[in-house]
């Protein structure tokens, strides 16, 4: 089943008004829940948290992993902690890169397009600028080159969030959900697929890049309105005959 994602507005009045029934088979899975509730969060008890900067903190895990760089005290604590990047959002295309063990006065600057390329090298770009004070020679930046990509940090931090919800109708698992980046004409959508409901919805890079998004809401909303739609659909045609609802959506 496919859904098109809307403008992501709050719901209004789930149902209040409206006879549900209690228990929808839904392909092998069995969606239970009490009532209709105004909000999906307080039906089912969804995660209250926010996607963030999926691009900053896959950004930060990189640097933290290959430290240490050019310049690097060792026997300083700061050169290989947890807390040592912080890196954040400065405007719609650039990102800084503040580094507590860095031997350069001034946080660096970076675009954002290039922290959103899956094969970006992050690391060794920041060695570079790191080194070039330095003087290191050529031969010496090719040995400590790391080679790890950014990949694709919306689609990874999307499906995290989503793998990681324990209150979604269907049985969890740690790769119950995928997402994966596809081109459309001159944008980027997503697909998210729930592959134990047999489910999935898409969202642009846009959508999914704003930090204060609740990715499992969102999802659990769009999976509500199925639900409803589905319930509308067995009521009127009588389909207690189909074994597979969600393939008639």
């Amino acid at each position: 089943m496919h859904v098109e994602t809307g403008s992501d507005g709050d719901l209004q009045d789930l149902g209040d008004n409206t006879e549900v029934i209690t228990e929808i088979p839904l392909a092998c899975a069995l969606l239970e829940y009490e009532k209709p509730k105004k909000q999906v969060s307080r039906t089912w008890g969804i995660t209250d948290e926010p996607i963030g900067d999926p691009l900053v903190r896959r950004a930060e895990a990189i640097l933290r992993q290959n430290a240490p760089y050019p310049g690097d005290d060792l026997g300083k604590e700061e050169t290989l902690s947890s807390e040592r990047f912080l890196i954040y959002r400065t405007s719609e295309t650039r990102h800084l890169i503040m580094d507590r063990a860095s031997h350069l006065e001034d946080d660096i600057e970076i675009p954002s397009f290039l922290l959103n390329n899956p094969n970006f090298f992050i690391s060794d770009w920041y060695m570079k600028r790191l080194a070039w004070p330095l003087d290191v020679p050529r031969f010496m930046l090719r040995y400590m080159q790391q080679r790890t990509p950014m990949g694709d940090a919306i689609a990874e931090r999307v499906a995290t969030m989503l793998n990681a919800e324990v209150r979604l109708p269907g049985e969890s698992s740690p790769d119950r959900f995928y997402c994966h980046r596809v081109g459309y004409e001159n944008e980027n959508v997503y697909e998210i697929f729930d592959q134990e409901l047999n489910f999935y919805v898409c969202a642009d890079d846009k959508f999914l890049s704003n930090e204060k998004l609740n990715v499992n809401h969102w999802y659990a909303k769009h999976l509500f309105k199925a639900y409803r739609k589905l319930n509308g659909l067995m009521v009127a045609k009588e389909l207690e005959w189909e074994n597979n609802h969600l393939r008639l959506l």
